[in-house]
């Protein structure tokens, strides 16, 4: 294992994020809404007609998720250009997300409308008692219609159209059903992939491994789950692990960053293996976001020309910055980063 340090020199990564101002990237596939409501039970009283207390909400709160938080994640790492590509529906939910969206200055490059569809919202309660709070039980508004076949069309067209501007292309596929990155849709990415410069990194939480020409960033559970599909993948081995993601970069011609947690990071590329440290972080910690903000550091310290072991040694920076913030999905900006570097 190496460390953080072991792999760049402040130098080289205060070089890496300067560049990131010049560079343009897109996400495409599943973006969905976060909300969070706070809501005050001091305020609750006993209804008349159940008996159950109501959920006083006394404010709201929104935010880009699933792939909409790795593309505000972009802008907050200060990259020059960002822009989104996916499918909503035509509903409230919808249009709260594009406005969300272009606050943060993402570009809504293609956001196409299918009348059916829905648009993905998870609304997070938070319960306030006179000292104390919790999230309570979360409401989900999930879709459940398919993409139509002109919809996968004008999607991948109208990437397809930009391509040649983009530096990179983070792939969101984060929904277990009816998602964008339908298998349709996958195999054309791969297509475009293989024939444009442009560097494509992909997140999939349940099909990673059916992803061509593009750099993959699984977690280790995911990646085992690839590599020992007939067995536990809990109980993977360490050189199993390495291996199999050695083999996958091979395949894919692509390197492979699978995250390891607490632990850091394994970097395949097709020719060796390296596990890179994790940054150091000081508890209390919150996960929640700290995939996106590694994926986003990744995909712009690829695209500035670090080499993998840098990107991914960068990307653990960004991922220690977002676990320290509690009670929200957190980004890292370069000063940030630059910060946990000296830690």
């Amino acid at each position: 294992m190496k460390t953080i340090a072991e792999i760049l020199t402040r130098e080289r990564l205060e070089q890496i994020l300067r560049q990131f101002g010049r560079l343009r990237i897109g996400v495409i596939g599943d973006i969905a809404l976060d909300a969070y409501w706070q809501v005050d039970m001091t305020r609750a009283h006993l209804s008349r007609e159940t008996p159950l207390f109501p959920r006083p909400v006394v404010g709201e709160a929104y935010s880009p998720g699933a792939g909409g938080n790795a593309a505000q994640d972009l802008v907050a790492l200060g990259v020059g250009e960002v822009s989104v590509f996916s499918v909503f529906g035509e509903d409230t939910w919808g249009s709260r997300l594009r406005s969300e969206l272009a606050q943060r200055g993402i570009r809504p490059e293609a956001i196409l409308t299918q009348a059916e569809r829905r648009t993905v919202a998870y609304i997070k309660p938070i319960l306030h008692g006179y000292n104390s709070q919790q999230e309570d039980s979360r409401l989900d508004f999930e879709n459940t219609a398919p993409l139509s076949a002109e919809t996968e069309a004008q999607l991948v067209a109208a990437l397809e159209a930009r391509l040649g501007q983009l530096d990179a292309v983070l792939v969101a596929d984060q929904f277990e059903l009816y998602g964008v990155i339908t298998p349709v849709v996958r195999q054309r990415l791969g297509e475009l992939a293989e024939r444009f410069p442009a560097l494509f990194v992909v997140d999939s939480r349940q099909r990673i491994g059916s992803f061509t020409h593009m750099a993959l960033k699984p977690n280790w559970l995911e990646a085992a789950a690839v590599l020992k599909p007939q067995g536990d993948p809990r109980q993977i081995g360490w050189e199993e692990l390495a291996q199999g993601g050695q083999r996958l970069a091979q395949q894919n011609g692509r390197p492979v960053f699978i995250t390891l947690s607490e632990k850091g990071v394994l970097v395949c590329t097709p020719e060796a293996h390296e596990e890179i440290a994790a940054a150091h972080v000081r508890p209390p910690l919150d996960p929640v976001g700290a995939g996106d903000a590694f994926m986003a550091a990744l995909a712009a310290a690829l695209s500035a020309g670090a080499s993998p072991w840098e990107a991914g040694a960068l990307a653990n920076l960004a991922a220690g910055v977002t676990v320290e913030k509690l009670n929200q999905t957190g980004s890292a900006a370069p000063e940030e980063i630059l910060a946990r570097y000296a830690l």
